[in-house]
């Protein structure tokens, strides 16, 4: 496989992106291919639904540590008006020693250096936290008190504001994470961002209709609607009732 340099833009198909030759020299998993698996994972987390939303985000994260050969796979999320993780959904190899499920609660404003990153789909790389760069020192010391040694991480927003971030993490140490692997984060992160603005939108959506409703019932009136379109009339269970019928009268 021709090598490309990490500081070039690169042509990437689909095939290209998630074929298991373009990992990081270790061979590829023979119970599930890593294109099938991925997909499956980008799939998922763009369809996610409000009765199933926990259920798909944990096997997505299982899948995708299992193709990345990582300790750890781990995506959190934050609080409506601030930077506290509000939700941690972490998918650990057997005997990985990573604790990343004690962060819920805290919040990145203790977190400079990754509170400055928080563009949508923006990489952040901790390749080592026994010695980090200077401005990463604050959470070096914090993953490593969580037995965590390196680390990849990608930040997503929803509707414009940071919302949260998915990544990997590995119990020791390592070099640059592999630009391919770079590029499927970015991946997942853009699905799990469509998918987790769905359920927002179907929250905010069944909140408006449960308003509509107890305004109606407050105001006691009864409504109806004409569609010229369709040539079809609506009448409000109330506007029946309110004429003496049923709604199986009308």
């Amino acid at each position: 496989m021709a090598t490309v340099p990490q500081d070039k833009a690169a042509d990437f198909t689909a095939s290209d992106l998630l074929a298991a030759d373009t990992w990081t020299g270790r061979a590829p998993r023979p119970a599930l291919g890593l294109d099938v698996a991925c997909t499956k994972i980008a799939v998922d987390l763009q369809n996610i639904r409000r009765e199933n939303a926990d259920e798909c985000i944990r096997g997505s994260l299982e899948l995708l540590r299992e193709a990345t050969a990582s300790d750890c796979a781990f995506a959190l999320t934050f609080g409506a008006d601030s930077l506290k993780i509000a939700d941690m959904q972490v998918a650990r190899a057997g005997f990985a020693p990573c604790r990343l499920e004690e962060l819920l609660g805290e919040s990145l404003d203790a977190y400079p250096w990754l509170k400055s990153r928080l563009e949508h789909l923006r990489l952040s790389e901790l390749r080592d936290t026994g010695t980090p760069r200077r401005e990463q020192q604050v959470e070096a010391r914090r993953f490593a008190e969580l037995a965590i040694g390196s680390a990849l991480l990608v930040a997503f927003r929803i509707q414009g504001k940071p919302a949260g971030v998915i990544g990997l993490a590995q119990s020791l140490p390592r070099g640059a994470w592999d630009v391919n692997l770079q590029l499927l984060m970015k991946l997942v992160g853009t699905s799990l961002a469509t998918g987790l603005e769905r359920v927002r939108m179907e929250v905010r959506l069944a909140r408006l209709e449960e308003r509509v409703q107890l305004a109606q019932s407050a105001a006691n009136d009864g409504m109806w609607d004409f569609d010229v379109e369709t040539n079809e009339v609506y009448f409000s269970p109330r506007w029946k009732s309110m004429l003496g019928y049923t709604d199986e009268d009308i």
